[in-house]
């Protein structure tokens, strides 16, 4: 697939033969493509990116360092978590390391500068979901406005929006009918800071929360209360 003039592949894990991991598959890369691997390459770069478990074999380590070494690739900067996948278990069973990741040469970062990738928390799969972007992404200066799906099952709803609508307003039907869009837009924003609060606010406290817990978790994988 051609995006804006990238190249994408994607690389399914059934692709894969059972005693190869995804970066020994791919071929030797061209220094003057921009080029990125972003995903599970099911290997640590260093002993530190595994907890638990037996230990990852020197040569395996050597093997995956060397053939970054030998294409001119590097990791990119990553944010978020320091492991990104886990077994599942708990207690002296659970093994936590750090097995996805994203892969550039200097090609890419000359193309994309200042690019990042965010390892988000582990939830619902064993492996954490990694974000790529641009460091510095300047904001929109007005947000547009969103329908929320959780306004609809809120019992007052329709009731607010009834009776907006129906507030008294003179003019032609055109008239009429854009001024009670734009009116309602403005009812429905206070509404919801009124009834939900800032929900933005809220989902990012949350997320950090969730995040300082997972860190802190993985700091002692061991630690069934944590």
């Amino acid at each position: 697939m051609d995006l804006n003039g990238v190249h994408i592949s994607f690389v399914h894990a059934s692709y894969l033969q059972v005693t190869r991991r995804l970066w020994q598959q791919l071929e030797t890369v061209n220094d003057n493509i921009p080029w990125l691997v972003i995903g599970d390459c099911n290997c640590i770069l260093r002993n530190e990116e595994k907890k638990g478990g037996l230990e990852t074999r020197t040569s395996v380590i050597n093997e995956f360092s060397d053939w970054m070494e030998h294409n001119n690739l590097f990791e990119v900067d990553a944010l978020g978590c320091n492991f990104t996948w886990t077994n599942g278990q708990s207690g002296h069973r659970r093994i936590i390391s750090k097995l996805d990741r994203a892969i550039i040469n200097p090609a890419w970062l000359s193309k994309f500068e200042n690019w990042r990738c965010k390892d988000l928390p582990r939830e619902v799969p064993d492996h954490s979901t990694l974000i790529g972007f641009p460091f510095a992404v300047p904001k929109p200066k007005h947000a547009p406005f969103r329908v929320q799906k959780m306004w609809f099952l809120h019992a007052d709803f329709m009731c607010m929006v009834t009776e907006n609508w129906n507030l008294p307003v003179f003019g032609n039907p055109d008239f009429i009918f854009t001024f009670n869009l734009k009116r309602l837009k403005v009812e429905m924003k206070t509404w919801n800071l009124r009834v939900f609060g800032n929900i933005h606010s809220r989902l990012k406290k949350d997320k950090l929360r969730f995040e300082t817990a997972a860190r802190i978790s993985d700091e002692d994988p061991s630690n069934i209360p944590n």
